[in-house]
């Protein structure tokens, strides 16, 4: 079973391994009903839900190209704990609705 390290110390769950195996994956995360997981090499660490007072739709730009350049918008979810942010890079807008419907059920 992989390590769980929790974003926000003092807000530990009792036992995210039962979250874990429950959660929905949505790209290379896992949501579950009681926090977010995030892929860490072997690892996973996690923002409990509840300690969530923010999220919203954001984009990032990938630019390539000397000659001619490329530039693509890909989406991306901001989310907000207290004075601590993270970005979640994601290759489908339906997976930032996904996160932003399953996070606004609270």
């Amino acid at each position: 079973m992989p390590k769980f390290t929790c974003l926000l110390p003092g807000r530990e769950l009792a036992d995210p391994r039962e979250d874990f195996r429950a959660a929905r994956k949505i790209e290379q995360y896992r949501l579950g009903s009681l926090a977010l997981y995030l892929p860490r090499g072997l690892s996973w660490e996690y923002i409990p839900l509840d300690a969530l007072d923010k999220a919203e739709r954001s984009h990032r730009v990938i630019s390539a190209g000397h000659c001619v350049t490329v530039r693509e918008e890909k989406p991306a979810l901001d989310l907000w704990a207290g004075e601590k942010s993270w970005t979640l890079n994601l290759e489908k807008p339906a997976s930032a609705r996904s996160f932003l419907d399953a996070l606004s059920k609270d």
